[in-house]
């Protein structure tokens, strides 16, 4: 019975970890991220994204790995190549950009708890200085993080055309 569904080979376990990474990616990144956006107070919004980053970029910068590694097919370059694409993406976003952001919100958090966030200048209340700098600076570093999902997420796209292609031989 296992060896007539084809269980007793890598390849079924190899494509639902790779189902499981890009429809994982996708879903979060174009569906429950822009709903929770929308509905949620920016505060509980960025609570619950600092929950998920950490497990979605290490899932980023591992599973890439590890079906380089399970493949049931001889990978070339080329398919080398997206999968390290993707991971690499992945821990960069893990490893480099996530504390850099992290740290902004911190300041910026201080900012708020100590009353130094907003200004009055002629009789209007303003955001000060430092904080529409942190801003800046947040908004730089999380769209270069929103760039390098994009490129994990399509570079597994990628990979799964070149698998799909190595599959059906």
């Amino acid at each position: 019975m296992i060896a007539t569904l084809g269980l007793n080979t890598g390849a079924p376990y190899h494509l639902f970890l790779y189902s499981i990474a890009l429809g994982g990616s996708v879903f979060h990144s174009f569906v429950v991220s822009p709903l929770a956006f929308k509905h949620l107070p920016r505060e509980e919004f960025g609570k619950l994204q600092n929950k998920v980053f950490p497990t979605y970029f290490i899932g980023q910068a591992v599973v890439p790995l590890v079906l380089g590694l399970t493949s049931p097919f001889r990978l070339c370059p080329f398919s080398t190549g997206v999968l390290a694409i993707s991971g690499i993406a992945g821990a960069l976003n893990y490893f480099v950009l996530l504390p850099i952001c992290r740290n902004i919100k911190q300041q910026r958090d201080e900012l708020v708890a100590n009353k130094l966030h907003e200004t009055i200048e002629g009789g209007e209340v303003k955001a000060s200085d430092k904080y529409t700098e942190l801003n800046k600076k947040f908004g730089k570093y999380h769209g270069i993080s929103s760039v390098l999902n994009l490129l994990s997420i399509a570079s597994l796209a990628v990979y799964g055309t070149v698998m799909a292609k190595r599959l059906t031989r």
